[in-house]
């Protein structure tokens, strides 16, 4: 069975899209990926996939999914794990049916987090759903993943360390830098792995053999039950 890894945040502009494209081409190099693309109406994975296929000829199995709703979401994430090694989720910038599908159905869910006050308050706002995620997903794991990191400033290591506090959640061990080769790679339909920025390229490698290690040594398998599923994800009425 494949594994669900999602890239969830409710601040836009964290690029939770540049990294599920990178992560998920990186990926493909050796794996058959599915890009799963929620992030309505913005779709960037969706466009940045497109641009690969019209300007690249390139060898590899990774091909794109666009719910139109969370029940659908539901249904084609059963189907999509026994036919993909991996599926990356890329998530609306919103607690929704779709956000809350993805946390539980992910064998990994990822954070990502700019070392700012703001970004670091959008993910205390989903504590309490992290929270309610865990009752219907026995081994969740959710991790902190710092992007656009600048390790030389004191108040971005001064961030870090304080939401380590707040937010009690692991960290990934990388930490992606703020480099231009990443919205370079996103424009033209490539991965960092594909361009000339020798950093970019250690830092997603790094990333994504991390992410392969830690999937492959979860001992809990998340068996995904479609009614659980659809009835944890349904909008609460007011």
């Amino acid at each position: 069975m494949g594994k669900i890894i999602s890239l969830v945040q409710l601040k836009g502009g964290v690029g939770r899209s540049t990294i599920a494209t990178n992560l998920a081409g990186t990926l493909a190099e050796s794996a058959r990926v599915a890009i799963f693309d929620c992030d309505s109406p913005q779709f960037t994975s969706s466009h940045w996939l497109k641009q690969r296929r019209e300007l690249f000829d390139i060898d590899e199995k990774l091909d794109l999914y666009k719910p139109t709703n969370y029940r659908s979401m539901a249904t084609q994430l059963l189907k999509l794990k026994r036919e993909y090694d991996f599926v990356v989720i890329d998530s609306p910038p919103r607690i929704d049916g779709f956000t809350r599908l993805a946390m539980a159905c992910s064998d990994l869910t990822l954070f990502p987090l700019g070392p700012s006050a703001a970004e670091i308050w959008s993910v205390e706002e989903m504590l309490n759903t992290i929270e309610e995620v865990k009752k219907v997903h026995k081994g969740f794991d959710g991790r902190i993943l710092w992007n656009r990191f600048r390790s030389h400033i004191n108040s971005a290591k001064q961030n870090a360390k304080e939401a380590k506090v707040s937010l009690k959640l692991p960290e990934m061990r990388q930490k992606l830098g703020l480099r231009v080769s990443y919205s370079e790679a996103m424009s033209e339909g490539l991965t960092v792995h594909e361009m000339d920025d020798k950093n970019a390229r250690v830092e997603m490698w790094s990333l994504a053999s991390s992410i392969q290690r830690i999937l492959f040594n979860q001992k809990h398998n998340n068996k995904l039950i479609k009614e659980v599923l659809l009835n944890f994800a349904k909008p609460t009425k007011p």
